[in-house]
């Protein structure tokens, strides 16, 4: 490999492989690629000599730019799922997104006792909906951006049209069988509602799957 670094201690060695770890962590790159990667660079550092002319010592914006570059060339950066960013994210969007219409409305009727909300009822489930589904794109997109992930939008759209298909067969898969299984009311809808929950699971984590396939497939 042509870039190479000053040559540093074990000190200052150990602290820019850990540097470039999380470097190429919140960049995406799967912990396979980033064990190949760090030790790539432990060589380097270990073998370069002090005429070197190569990568500057950390946090240079010049060292930061050729080890993202390093991974990028290869295909490796955006390639890790980060479910454990993506579906809390999605999920917690999704709740705050529902939960909004139904506060503002006992917010804004609290005072008038004789309206009740229940004549609200469709509304509520309309806007709801909505906002559920737009609260779980932003925030997997904030997410995911926060962390540098260069495959943050790919997500965001494979989840936009993937988020309504996982809802819509959760909610027949779920209504299917508590009608088979003849469950009355509030058992009814604990299932209907757990099997749209995993449908929307689901379709977060296959979404991120999709966006983080090479972009050769």
């Amino acid at each position: 490999m042509n870039t190479t670094v000053v040559r540093t201690d074990g000190t200052e060695r150990a602290e820019i492989i850990g540097q470039a770890d999380t470097l190429w962590r919140r960049a995406g790159v799967r912990g396979v690629d980033r064990r190949v990667l760090l030790a790539e660079l432990e060589i380097e550092l270990r073998d370069s000599h002090p005429d070197d002319h190569g990568m500057t010592p950390f946090p240079g914006e010049e060292s930061v730019r050729m080890l993202r570059e390093r991974a990028n060339r290869r295909g490796m950066c955006g390639r890790a799922l980060r479910l454990e960013l993506v579906v809390p994210a999605a999920v917690l969007g999704i709740v705050a997104g529902a939960a909004l219409p139904l506060l503002v409305l006992l917010s804004v009727l609290s005072p008038l006792s004789a309206i009740h909300v229940g004549q609200y009822e469709r509304l509520l489930h309309v806007s709801s909906g909505i906002l559920g589904y737009l609260g779980a794109l932003l925030l997997a997109w904030r997410v995911l951006h926060n962390y540098g992930d260069p495959r943050a939008t790919s997500t965001v759209w494979w989840l936009a049209v993937l988020l309504p298909v996982g809802a819509a067969l959760g909610a027949g898969v779920g209504v299917a069988v508590t009608r088979w299984r003849n469950f009355d009311a509030p058992p009814a809808v604990f299932g209907v509602a757990g099997v749209v929950a995993v449908g929307l699971v689901l379709a977060v984590g296959i979404s991120r799957l999709l966006a983080a396939r090479p972009a050769s497939e």
